[in-house]
C-alpha cells in the first residue's frame, strides 16, 4: 500500500485537500480485506474507481520488474479530503 498526500496546486498538482491510499494486491479479495482490515472506511476514505487490473508505469531508469516481481495485480485507489 502506498499513501499519499499532495500537497501543493503549483504545476497542476492538487492543493493538498484530498489523501489518497493505493492497495495494490494479487486479487481483488485482498485489497477489500486490506480496506477492512486498515479501517478505511472508518478514516472516511472511498473509492476512487472500481478495483481492477492495472498497469504500473515508472520513470525512465526505474526497473518495474523488479519492483513488482513480474506478477500479474490488481489495485484499487481510495481518496478522503485532507483533515
Amino acid at each position: 500500500m502506498t499513501r499519499n498526500q499532495h500537497d501543493g496546486p503549483h504545476n497542476g498538482q492538487p492543493d493538498g485537500s484530498e489523501e489518497f491510499v493505493t492497495i495494490v494486491g494479487g486479487t481483488a479479495e485482498e485489497i477489500s480485506r486490506a480496506f477492512r482490515e486498515q479501517g478505511l472506511a472508518e478514516q472516511d476514505y472511498t473509492v476512487v474507481h472500481r478495483i481492477g487490473r492495472h498497469r504500473f508505469a515508472l520513470p525512465t531508469g526505474q526497473d518495474l520488474l523488479s519492483l513488482l516481481d513480474g506478477r500479474q495485480l490488481v489495485a484499487a485507489t481510495y481518496t478522503r479530503r485532507a483533515r
